[in-house]
């Protein structure tokens, strides 16, 4: 009985490590710019860049769709076939399609690091008997109290200290204002242990979604 107690505390705390090492998508900063008093943008180009084409168009899309209300999106590879190098060529399909903001998405750090988790010592308790049957309390005297008192004590089992690898990518998303190039807003997004590219890229999506509502720059603002 003692050992699959003790098998089940050590299992449901491993378990218990599993999930916070599970991802987590956070922002770590917002800013916006003072010196910008235009109004909200209507159509934004999404460009996100990576070397993966497949990923490139996957984030772009999703990208788009988190887009605010009000707002037009077009992903980049529906105006490029690849990652264009040439900034004026960009910049003038930009302007010639009506676009009056564009939103940047790139991969800034991918930081490996371990962290130590320490012994963890767990308390399990011992069956406890059936009670004695006597024509007197069984704790009537010192050894009836006392032999039911060590029935329900209890023991310790430590689970050994290990480490725990882990992987932080951190993303960061730039809106400027088109034709002008002038930086609007800078959104910043850490994601500890990534489970998954599709997962981390809908977390971050999400993310600049609200910060772009919340700073009314894109869409059309909830009064």
């Amino acid at each position: 009985m003692l050992n699959r107690r003790s098998t089940r505390l050590l299992a449901a705390a491993a378990a218990a490590l599993v999930l916070a090492a599970c991802a987590s998508t956070k922002l770590m900063s917002s800013w916006r710019n003072p010196q910008y008093t235009g109004p909200a943008m209507k159509k934004v180009a999404v460009f996100v860049m990576v070397k993966d084409d497949n990923l490139r168009r996957f984030a772009e899309d999703q990208m788009v769709q988190n887009m605010p209300p009000g707002a037009v999106a077009v992903a980049s590879h529906r105006l490029f076939d690849r990652l264009e190098e040439d900034h004026e060529k960009v910049m003038g399909r930009l302007v010639k399609d009506g676009f009056d903001g564009v939103l940047v998405s790139r991969l800034v750090a991918l930081d490996k690091s371990q962290t130590y988790v320490p012994p963890q010592t767990y308390v399990t308790p011992v069956a406890v008997p059936a009670p004695v049957v006597a024509p007197y309390p069984y704790y009537g005297r010192f050894y009836g109290y006392y032999g039911p008192g060590l029935a329900t004590a209890y023991t310790t089992t430590t689970a050994p200290g290990y480490t725990v690898d882990n992987t932080t990518a951190v993303v960061e998303t730039m809106l400027y204002r088109v034709p002008d190039d002038l930086p609007v807003w800078s959104g910043t997004t850490k994601t500890l242990n990534p489970q998954s590219k599709p997962e981390m890229i809908q977390a971050i999506a999400d993310l600049v979604e609200s910060e772009l509502i919340k700073q009314r720059l894109v869409g059309t603002p909830a009064r």
